[in-house]
């Protein structure tokens, strides 16, 4: 478990409890994108031992950029999203993830 980063639906859960007693209300989907897209960036920069490119995430694509912003390579979700795919089993995407992580850093 990443302390800042929520890897599953309970730690989602426990995000979105404590940014609300904060008076910061987000909603699930919300923590998700987010915590999918700093998980994808730290396993992409561990795997090229360094900050060289850059994953976004819309929806149900992964866009990896290189340096101006040239468009590397790209993946989509198995389900309609990569919130949904999440939430179905966030173990196997979080994997999966670092997988495409480990690929883009061999190419």
């Amino acid at each position: 478990m990443s302390e800042l980063i929520p890897e599953d639906m309970d730690e989602v859960r426990s995000k979105v409890n404590e940014l609300s007693k904060k008076g910061k209300h987000v909603s699930i989907e919300t923590v998700i994108e987010k915590s999918l897209s700093d998980l994808f960036q730290m396993y992409l920069d561990s795997a090229e031992e360094g900050h060289y490119d850059t994953g976004e995430l819309d929806k149900n694509t992964i866009t990896v950029y290189g340096i101006g912003h040239v468009k590397q390579y790209s993946f989509n979700s198995k389900g309609t999203s990569f919130v949904e795919d999440f939430k179905n089993n966030s173990i196997e995407l979080l994997l999966r993830l670092e997988d495409e992580a480990d690929k883009i850093a061999r190419n």
